[in-house]
Formats: structure tokens, C-alpha cells, sequence
């Protein structure tokens, strides 16, 4: 068996992932992601889009990450969602096309790992609370981006328009970032300035309130309750185009609400194929970086 070091595996692996179809790809340190702003506030303002910050008799999420203890290093893959693609964040009942294209990924990329490298891998479900990953701090510490003025990952190739996923390792893969990029500090704010629903418009967070100085939407205006609400509207719209009766609407209101590729709810032909939802994509459309 050939031995690999570090560097070695961080470019082959890379290599191969974008041969698979990422449009990006790189590798972060668990123990950094550990220590990343997303994760150090996350007992703090928890899982629930309803409110700003976790009460302390919510225990509606585990706060703890739920990691697999050997996992050592994490490949992040990013998949370009084109402007002239958009079908590619429509949510059909099933997921949307983009997530499942990056699922595809993710499954050959651990199989040849595995086969070629003899090490363990472990695909993190989406949902943080299930033991997934903050995507947005890895795609950072893997050195892709940064995260700008609308808090979504700006990347250089692609701005905003990407969509990440992660694949943790039992082996020490060279990390590739973080990088020292900071595309927003000139920009005219495009982003906040085309929100719908002013989602940038007030302070929500503070450095005292959160306890360190890396805030949600860079300065802490990034309201994501203002922002969900705008999201649940877009699902509601969506579900009453799609069915008046009553039992039809909750069961794709159900299935929109569980994000996952292997969620199969028993959803109707009819309904499978007739709806999708499309979210709001302003601030990221509006990116001028990648274009």
C-alpha cells in the first residue's frame, strides 16, 4: 500500500473531486471547525428561526456536535448554482436538484477514498442537529470563500451562487485555508439594498450579546427571522399554487420542512410533479463578485 502524505492527499483528492463535478473543492481541520464563529454561537442563539437567541429552557436541539470522534480532517465540495440555472435551487418534494447533485458526488468521492486510500469517511446528514456540519465555516476554513455582507459564502470563482457539502476523514489531509479574501469591504452592497423584506436593515446581534466579535452578516444585521419568515411565504405560496385540500397541503408542507435526500414521504404524482418552491435569492443574485 502506498504511503501518502498530508499534501498528497489534500491534492488528490481535490483533483478527483472536481473530476467528479465540483466546481470547488478544498479541506478544513476538524478541530478548527470545532472552534469556528458558527459553532461557538450555536448554543447560544440555537437551531430555531422563530427567534433570535436560545432560551434557556429550550431543548428543542442537542447542542453538543455530534461528530464521529476519530473524524481528523473534512473535504468540502462546492457546486456552482448558475444564474442562468435556477431550477437548480427549486425544492421538488424530494430536495432540490443541486443537493442531490452534490449528494452524487459525495457517495463516489467516498468510495474511491475509501478504496484508493484505505481510510474511513463519514457523510454528515445536512441538518446540523442530526450531526451535521456548519457549511458555511467550513467552506471558509477550507479556503473558498469568505463569508460577506449578505452572510453567505463569497467565493472568488462563483460569488454567493454555490452550494456546499462536506465529507469528514479518519486521516490527516492537509488543510487549504482558511485564505485572506475580502471582496465586500469596497462593494456598494448590492446585496442588502435588493432584500425584499429589508432583512439587513437593523442590528440584531452584538458582540456582547454573542460573545465574540465574528457576527452574523459581518456587523450583526443579518436577520434570519425576518429573512425565515420571507422563506416561509415562499413555501406557502408555493404549496397553495399547488392544492386547495387540505390533506394534499399538509403533506407537502411536511415534506418541505424535511430537507433531506432520504426523506421518501408518500406524496401524490400529481403533487410530486406539479410544485416546487422557489426561495428567495436576491442577496446572492445580486452579488456582482463571479459574475
Amino acid at each position: 500500500m502506498s504511503t501518502f502524505t498530508p499534501s498528497e492527499l489534500s491534492e488528490k483528492i481535490i483533483e478527483k473531486a472536481k473530476s467528479l463535478g465540483a466546481s470547488i473543492a478544498g479541506i478544513a481541520d476538524i478541530e478548527s471547525l470545532k472552534n469556528s464563529p458558527s459553532h461557538d454561537i450555536y448554543p447560544i442563539i440555537g437551531m430555531n428561526l422563530q427567534k433570535q437567541f436560545k432560551s434557556a429552557k429550550d431543548n428543542e436541539v442537542n447542542q453538543e456536535i455530534a461528530w464521529p470522534a476519530d473524524a481528523i480532517s473534512a473535504l468540502v465540495i462546492g457546486v456552482e448554482h448558475n444564474i442562468k440555472e435556477p431550477e437548480l435551487d427549486w425544492w421538488d418534494g424530494k430536495g432540490t436538484p443541486g443537493n442531490r447533485i452534490l449528494i452524487k458526488i459525495i457517495k463516489e468521492l467516498s468510495d474511491w477514498i475509501e478504496a484508493t486510500f484505505h481510510m474511513k469517511t463519514y457523510k454528515p446528514p445536512y441538518f446540523v442537529e442530526k450531526g451535521g456540519v456548519f457549511l458555511k465555516d467550513a467552506a471558509v476554513m477550507a479556503g473558498l470563500g469568505c463569508v460577506g455582507n449578505n452572510n453567505l459564502v463569497i467565493t472568488p470563482e462563483y460569488g454567493p451562487r454555490v452550494r456546499f457539502r462536506t465529507l469528514l476523514m479518519d486521516k490527516e489531509v492537509k488543510a487549504t485555508g482558511p485564505a485572506e479574501y475580502h471582496p465586500c469591504d469596497d462593494c456598494e452592497q448590492y446585496c442588502r439594498k435588493s432584500c425584499p423584506i429589508n432583512a439587513f436593515q437593523n442590528y440584531v446581534y452584538s458582540p456582547d450579546k454573542i460573545g465574540q466579535s465574528i457576527l452574523p452578516g459581518i456587523n450583526g444585521t443579518y436577520d434570519r427571522v425576518v429573512c425565515n419568515m420571507k422563506m416561509e411565504k415562499d413555501i406557502e405560496d408555493s404549496v397553495l399554487r399547488t392544492s386547495k385540500l387540505d390533506d394534499q397541503y399538509e403533506e407537502v408542507r411536511l415534506a418541505i420542512n424535511d430537507f433531506e435526500e432520504d426523506v421518501k414521504l408518500p406524496l401524490e404524482n400529481h403533487v410530486q410533479s406539479n410544485y416546487c418552491v422557489k426561495y428567495c435569492r436576491m442577496c446572492e443574485l445580486t452579488c456582482p463578485v463571479g459574475k
